[in-house]
């Protein structure tokens, strides 16, 4: 198993929310409001804030890099990386800590 299907394997045991690793979705989120391209390894549009726990601990006992996706409007790449996107604009908008 490669460490990709292995990553994939266990967000999808341990997130409620949507695991994406399709062409289409990295290829959405692989840019912003500038002129960088960075195909991310996947996608995460958690359901919770245990969602979005799972997802960093899954990535850093892998040693996979994590980004933190906001409305996508940077005008300077910063929305843009190799790394597991967290994409809270779906469901945790409102969330107040």
């Amino acid at each position: 198993m490669t460490a990709e299907a292995d990553l994939e394997r266990a967000l999808r045991a341990r997130v409620k929310g949507e695991v994406r690793f399709d062409t289409a979705t990295r290829a959405a989120y692989s840019t912003d409001a500038s002129n960088y391209r960075q195909v991310p390894i996947a996608v995460v549009v958690p359901r919770s804030l245990d969602d979005v726990i799972a997802t960093v601990a899954e990535c850093r006992e892998r040693d996979v890099p994590v980004l933190k996706r906001g409305g996508g409007t940077s005008l300077a790449g910063q929305t843009c990386n190799v790394a597991v996107i967290i994409d809270s604009s779906k469901h945790l908008r409102g969330l107040q800590l």
